[in-house]
């Protein structure tokens, strides 16, 4: 059985102002689970990689661990540049998904602390994954020996930690998008500006000099439980009434 779309977002480069004419559009989008689904416990999850454009689909009801656990390639969708949300939905789940994104500002600080640590272990996972290209980046490996997107993703995470606490975790949209000047360095460090060995040189100082020093910051605030259980709340009704219909 097909499932119902909730809503869809564009996320990505194009979402940070970092696209370049090689860039992709990146989706993802959220589904309304199927009583099967329910029945059996299934969280769906597809991937599709297209010639333009890729589709990230998952259960709408893991919205709830993923903003919780500040999933930062999840809660940018709350500030997307795109919103498509499903017309053939009723006024009553629009309203809920509309309550839902007016909530964006609560969602990005629920969990401050897992936001600083989830970041910090994307920026590990990528810089894992400097001398292993992929399908899409090998390229990029044999022309400047590392692969250049990957160090520019393990920059941006580390980097968004610094520009999120300078907003006093404010402007969450801010913190992820780039102005033009600074997307000129961002795309240098993309264009293989830095050899490796600067590159690593580079990235260590920044991390332990900007990022390392706002632990502290960041892990003194609590989780709020509150917002959590009115996220569940929100999805629970909007589940409810698709199974309904």
């Amino acid at each position: 059985m097909d499932r119902v779309m909730a809503f869809k977002a564009l996320v990505g480069s194009h979402n940070y102002n970092l696209a370049d004419e090689n860039s992709d559009k990146d989706y993802k989008m959220f589904v309304l689970p199927t009583f099967e689904d329910l029945y059996k416990g299934k969280m769906y999850s597809k991937q599709t990689i297209g010639e333009t454009e890729d589709l990230d689909v998952h259960d709408i009801r893991k919205v709830v661990n993923l903003f919780y656990k500040s999933n930062i390639n999840f809660i940018e969708v709350l500030f997307t540049n795109e919103l498509h949300v499903n017309g053939a939905l009723n006024s009553a789940q629009k309203d809920l998904i509309d309550r839902l994104f007016l909530m964006k500002d609560d969602i990005v600080r629920i969990n401050l602390p897992y936001l600083f640590n989830a970041c910090g272990g994307m920026y590990k996972q990528k810089m894992s994954l400097l001398h292993k290209g992929t399908e899409g980046t090998q390229h990029l490996v044999d022309k400047y020996g590392y692969d250049t997107k990957q160090a520019l993703h393990a920059y941006r995470v580390l980097d968004f930690i610094v520009r999120f606490a300078d907003t006093d975790f404010q402007d969450f949209k801010k913190a992820i998008t780039y102005n033009e000047k600074e997307r000129e360095f961002m795309m240098e460090i993309k264009g293989g500006f830095f050899d490796i060995k600067s590159f690593t040189n580079f990235i260590t100082f920044y991390h332990d000099a900007k990022f390392k020093q706002l632990k502290d910051k960041y892990h003194s605030f609590e989780p709020n439980e509150k917002v959590k259980e009115e996220i569940e709340s929100i999805i629970m009704e909007l589940v409810r009434i698709s199974i309904q219909k």
